[in-house]
């Protein structure tokens, strides 16, 4: 099995575990709640994609999908940015205003779309370095996160697709399964 291979396997089972466990098995009102100010699990779902929205702009050099078919206005959000460095009442007035409908919908057009991206990526491409620049012009981090990048200056293409698509993810999904259980809500 290839990285590819290996990566399109593994990415399938974090999206359809995300899809299960929050986007369809919970109440709008579970998907808000911020049980001891942690971020809402709504809100965790959204990082999760604008993260892995990055891999367009990284390793296809594409637009995100949130500046396709209007995204932010669907989802009735302003902030074009992953949410890293969002203060606590920005978290409450999100968690507030995101349209649940449009965040599914959100999620499963960047699954798509990084199924596209790493489907038609050849393997050499893994090891070239990408334009962190874009990350920038792009608005996709807030002045408060801009370490996010220079922190991992010289990681490859590769790298990135692994940390954004399945690690990153995966601990997130962690994350929300503990605010899951908070809520008194246990794995099915």
């Amino acid at each position: 099995m290839d990285a590819r291979a290996f990566f399109l396997l593994h990415h399938a089972r974090v999206h359809a575990q995300v899809e299960k466990e929050f986007l369809h098995d919970l109440s709008d009102a579970q998907m808000r709640l911020r049980p001891a100010r942690l971020n809402s699990i709504a809100w965790i779902v959204w990082h999760m994609a604008r993260c892995e929205d990055v891999i367009n702009v990284l390793l296809a050099e594409r637009l995100q999908v949130l500046d396709q078919e209007h995204w932010l206005t669907h989802l009735n959000l302003s902030p074009r940015d992953v949410g890293t460095g969002m203060a606590d009442n920005e978290v409450s007035e999100w968690s507030a205003r995101v349209n649940l409908d449009a965040l599914r919908g959100y999620y499963s057009a960047v699954g798509r779309s990084t199924v596209e991206v790493v489907t038609a990526l050849q393997p050499q491409e893994l090891d070239a370095m990408p334009d962190l620049h874009r990350l920038h012009t792009e608005g996709v981090f807030r002045e408060a996160a801009l370490w996010a990048t220079s922190e991992r200056e010289g990681q490859t293409k590769g790298w990135w697709l692994g940390h954004l698509g399945l690690g990153h993810n995966q601990m997130h999904r962690g994350e929300a399964l503990t605010i899951r259980g908070l809520q008194g809500i246990r794995n099915r």
